[in-house]
């Protein structure tokens, strides 16, 4: 399902109930970051290539996480930064490797919290629900 994924927009014939699953945007891309070709989360020197990922709510999310270091990393969601209450935990993986994290996003819209459990101070961003 990954390859209709472009920057945010559906490419391809899909249906309407696939496309509102699919269909979420990254933005504020760190452009040091080589182009993959499509809207992966990167950790690389203990940082997200992402601040801000925005997503439809209750849609399901799909986000391929490329680990380019060899320590632990992991994406993870909270309601809010004090990371009080979990709302999904990805597996840690020792990079360099790769791995799909799907979850369904929250059905309520506002701002929630993502990290990186090993390094939460460095690598952080804003999970926006619409």
């Amino acid at each position: 399902a990954e390859e209709f994924i472009k920057t945010g927009q559906l490419e391809g014939p899909v249906s309407f109930a696939l496309a509102k699953s699919l269909t979420f945007a990254f933005s504020h891309r760190d452009t040091s970051y080589p182009d993959t070709g499509n809207d992966n989360l990167i950790a690389q020197d203990n940082t997200f290539n992402l601040s801000t990922i925005t997503v439809p709510a209750g849609a399901q999310v799909i986000i391929n996480f490329d680990n380019r270091d060899q320590a632990g990393h992991n994406f993870s969601l909270y309601e809010s930064e004090e990371a009080e209450e979990e709302l999904f935990i990805g597996q840690i993986i020792v990079g360099p490797a790769t791995t799909t994290y799907t979850f369904t996003a929250p059905t309520t819209p506002g701002t929630y919290y993502f990290r990186c459990d090993i390094h939460p101070t460095t690598m952080n961003g804003n999970f926006i629900v619409q």
